[in-house]
């Protein structure tokens, strides 16, 4: 099942917020389940938002690319639930979680639906994603200890100081996440094929 409360065929919008799955409710909203939040970031900082909170979604993939705005690059994977609903599931491609989702792209089904779940490392003191697809874990193909291509962080001296850069890794699971958007390749060539230049 996926996150819908309403029986709206629009794709909603979900983000993540907090190590929890959010959608934005209108400001009217009288919904009980919401949670209110205030903005800390950009012109809209101090406004108090409401959302719906969730730790875990479950959809089939319809299709997967890159959203560009002025607020930064976004995958988006948009997933149908088992009762039609769609949703679309938006993560910067700067944050640890696309990362955590691009290095288990090439374990996925794309045919089967797909559990998306956030936790929390007690240890680490971070939250995380984790897949699941027919009950199983979707292990990461890309590790420490099984690299399988992926290049190793570098350390550069930035302004006298040494700092990891993972600038290599960003572009690598960038690619990845390419190569698994392109799965619909029949409408994607088609669709190119008539751009008159």
């Amino acid at each position: 099942m996926g996150l819908t409360n309403t029986q709206s065929n629009s794709a909603k919008i979900v983000t993540i917020v907090e190590g929890k799955f959010s959608i934005r409710l209108a400001d009217d909203s009288d919904n009980t389940k919401a949670v209110e939040r205030t903005l800390k970031k950009g012109k809209n900082a101090g406004k108090v938002v409401k959302e719906l909170h969730y730790t875990g979604i479950e959809g089939k993939i319809q299709s997967c690319y890159v959203d560009e705005s002025d607020f930064g690059a976004n995958f988006i994977t948009v997933m149908e639930d088992d009762e039609g609903s769609k949703f679309k599931l938006q993560m910067p491609l700067d944050s640890q979680f696309f990362s955590q989702y691009a290095k288990r792209m090439p374990n996925i089904d794309r045919t089967q639906p797909l559990f998306l779940g956030l936790g929390f490392d007690r240890e680490k003191g971070r939250h995380f994603l984790f897949a699941r697809q027919n009950g199983e874990k979707v292990l990461m193909k890309f590790t420490r200890d099984n690299p399988n291509g992926i290049p190793e962080p570098t350390v550069k001296t930035v302004q006298g100081k040494e700092k990891w850069d993972y600038s290599e890794q960003a572009n690598f699971l960038y690619e990845v996440a390419m190569d698994f958007s392109n799965f619909e390749v029949g409408h994607n060539q088609e669709d190119k094929d008539d751009i008159p230049f």
